[in-house]
C-alpha cells in the first residue's frame, strides 16, 4: 500500500512537472520586443522617406542628370547645397504632413526646426506631436541627416527621436539609406539601438525595411531582426518576418497585409496584437 502511494505520488510529480513545461512563463516583454521593434523600426523608415524623397536631387540630381562622377571616389563632383535642402523641407512641411497646416518648421543654414500638432507623416506614423530637429550635412557626396526631439508624443505616446541618416546614389528611381536609430517609446523600452537599410521608389509611398535591433527593459535583453518588412501609405503591412532572439529562446511572427498578427514563443505559446494600419 506504501508502495502504490508513493507510486501515484511520483506520477503525480511528474504530470505537474510536465504541465510546468509545457506552459514555461516567458516574460511580456519578449513577446512586445516582436511586436513593437519593427513598429519602431517602420517610425524610422517614415520619418527618412518623408525627408529624403524630397530632397535627394539637391544631392544625386543636376539639370535631369547624375551629377558627374570624380574619377578616384566615384563621388559626385559637385558641392551639396545643404542650406537649399534645408530650405526645401521646411518649405515643405505643411504639404509633406496633413493635414495642411499641422507642421510648421523653419531652417537655419543647414538646420531645420519642426513644430507638429497631430499631424500625420506620408506613410505610417499618426498623431505626431511635438518638436522635431534636423541637421543635414554633405558627408563627402552622401547625405546625411541627424535628427532629434524634445516632448514628441506619436499617438499620445512619448517618444524619444534620435536618429541618422545616410544616403546613397539612385539607381534609376530606387532609393535607398542606411539608418542608424536609437529611438524607441520609453514606456516599452528602456533603450532601443538599430541598424537598418531602407529602399523605396521615389514617390511611391511605399518603403521595404531590414533591421537588425537591441532591446532592454527592467533588465532583460532582446536581439530583434526584420526581414523584407513591406509597407505602403494608408495600408498594413504586407510582407515580412520578425525573430526575436532572447535568453529563454526565439519569438518570431511574420506579416501579410491584416491588421493583426500573432507572435509565437519558443514553446508554441502565443499573444496576438493588434496594427495601427
Amino acid at each position: 500500500m506504501k508502495k502504490m502511494k508513493w507510486a501515484l505520488g511520483f506520477l503525480s510529480l511528474l504530470a505537474i512537472t510536465g504541465c510546468e513545461d509545457d506552459d514555461a512563463y516567458y516574460d511580456p516583454y519578449y513577446y512586445d520586443s516582436a511586436y513593437y521593434d519593427p513598429y519602431y523600426g517602420s517610425y524610422d523608415a517614415a520619418w527618412s522617406y518623408a525627408w529624403v524623397d524630397p530632397v535627394y536631387s539637391y544631392w544625386y540630381y543636376s539639370i535631369g542628370r547624375v551629377l558627374p562622377q570624380s574619377t578616384g571616389s566615384g563621388q559626385p563632383q559637385a558641392p551639396v547645397d545643404v542650406n537649399a535642402a534645408a530650405a526645401q523641407l521646411a518649405a515643405n512641411a505643411s504639404s509633406t504632413f496633413t493635414p495642411a497646416g499641422c507642421a510648421t518648421a523653419t531652417a537655419s543654414g543647414a538646420t531645420v526646426n519642426y513644430t507638429f500638432n497631430n499631424c500625420a507623416a506620408p506613410v505610417v506614423i499618426q498623431q505626431i506631436s511635438g518638436n522635431v530637429q534636423l541637421v543635414l550635412a554633405d558627408n563627402q557626396g552622401q547625405l546625411s541627416i541627424n535628427a532629434t526631439s524634445s516632448n514628441l508624443t506619436i499617438n499620445g505616446a512619448p517618444f524619444n527621436l534620435s536618429m541618422q541618416i545616410a544616403g546613397a546614389p539612385p539607381n534609376g528611381n530606387q532609393r535607398q539609406v542606411t539608418i542608424t536609430s536609437n529611438s524607441f517609446s520609453p514606456d516599452r523600452f528602456d533603450t532601443r539601438s538599430s541598424q537598418s537599410t531602407l529602399t523605396w521608389v521615389a514617390g511611391s509611398g511605399c518603403f521595404t525595411l531590414d533591421s537588425q535591433s537591441t532591446g532592454t527593459r527592467n533588465g532583460l535583453t532582446s536581439t530583434t531582426s526584420v526581414s523584407g518588412y513591406q509597407r505602403c501609405a494608408n495600408q498594413c503591412p504586407s510582407a515580412g518576418s520578425v525573430t526575436t532572439q532572447t535568453s529563454d529562446g526565439t519569438f518570431s511572427s511574420s506579416f501579410n497585409g491584416s491588421n493583426n498578427i500573432t507572435v509565437t514563443g519558443p514553446n508554441g505559446n502565443t499573444q496576438s496584437y493588434s496594427l495601427d494600419c
